[in-house]
C-alpha cells in the first residue's frame, strides 16, 4: 500500500502561477510577477499569490496591483 502526500490548496496554486509566469530574467520577485499578471481568463486569477502590500481587507486591491504593474514596467 502506497501513500501519497497531499499538497496543500495554496502551494499548489502558488507553484502554478509561479511556473506560469515567472521569469527570472524579469523585473520583480515571483510574486510581483504573479500579481501583474492579466490573464484574466485564467481560473486561478481571483486566487493569485501577491504580496501582502497588494490587500486590502483580504481581498487583492486593484490599485495597488496597478503600482506592482507600473514598478515592473519602468
Amino acid at each position: 500500500m502506497t501513500t501519497n502526500t497531499r499538497v496543500p490548496l495554496r502551494s499548489a496554486v502558488n507553484a502554478k502561477c509561479r511556473e506560469c509566469i515567472y521569469d527570472p530574467y524579469q523585473r520583480g520577485t515571483w510574486r510581483e510577477q504573479v500579481a501583474a499578471c492579466c490573464s484574466a481568463n485564467c481560473s486561478l486569477h481571483e486566487v493569485r499569490p501577491v504580496p501582502r502590500d497588494c490587500m486590502n481587507g483580504g481581498r487583492i486591491c486593484p490599485a495597488k496591483i496597478a503600482a506592482v504593474r507600473a514598478k515592473l514596467e519602468a
